[in-house]
């Protein structure tokens, strides 16, 4: 049996490896479930749907894997219930992690960097106990990865896209003591290796958050 699911949003843009949907990203085999109907905009949303919860809930329900997890870091709204579902270990999100990393960081040390500023404050907000005091980094409308993304758009330039991650990035980052990334898009994964041309701090996201639970399960290149 695989020992990893993979509970992916309803879109068809393109994966490209280091992507937690594209099957190379991975030594061994996964299983990748699409959700129905579960789009971007109607799951990165103050208002998420209980519909899609229930979809989510309804596959969880039903995976035998060791670790189940998503391709989309707001599920994490829904993390603690998803969770008490099954034996398995549910990771909805590099957030995840949040927790943990702030008894080693101070809040001004570390950066999320998201697909949408905004909804992820409010989502924040609302689920954490203390206040995340950090800084929150979100990919601009105008960015290529952005219009692919919320518009299932089939075409791909990687240059382009990696220059404009890695502008808004350095940006962002360039005039603060910032120890600590977490890349809450897990499409941001497969540009992972060039932002660290330009940060020499720490950088999470879901693949590590999985090798963490599945030695072995990642190929080394994505970690």
């Amino acid at each position: 049996m695989n020992k990893l699911a993979i509970l992916q949003l309803d879109t068809n843009f393109k994966r490209i490896a280091g992507d937690i949907c594209c099957k190379k990203t991975f030594l061994r085999n996964v299983n990748i479930i699409k959700i129905n109907n579960a789009s971007v905009s109607e799951i990165i949303s103050k208002d998420q749907n209980e519909l899609h919860y229930i979809n989510f809930k309804n596959q969880i329900l039903l995976r035998k894997e060791g670790v189940i997890t998503t391709s989309c870091g707001f599920t994490y709204n829904w993390q603690s219930t998803l969770n008490k579902l099954t034996n398995s270990d549910v990771i909805t999100s590099s957030l995840c992690c949040l927790d943990e990393k702030r008894k080693v960081y101070n809040d001004d040390e570390i950066l999320i960097f998201t697909f949408d500023e905004e909804i992820l404050n409010f989502l924040l907000f609302s689920k954490l106990k203390i206040p995340f005091e950090g800084h929150i980094l979100g990919l601009k409308k105008n960015n290529l990865l952005y219009q692919i993304i919320l518009n299932n758009q089939k075409n791909y330039d990687y240059e382009k896209i990696c220059l404009e991650l890695n502008e808004l990035l350095w940006n962002a980052i360039k005039n603060l003591k910032i120890k600590l990334i977490i890349l809450e898009c897990t499409n941001l994964s497969p540009y992972k290796r060039f932002f660290r041309n330009i940060f020499s701090g720490e950088i999470i996201d879901l693949l590590v958050l999985i090798e963490n639970k599945i030695p072995g399960i990642i190929q080394e290149e994505f970690l």
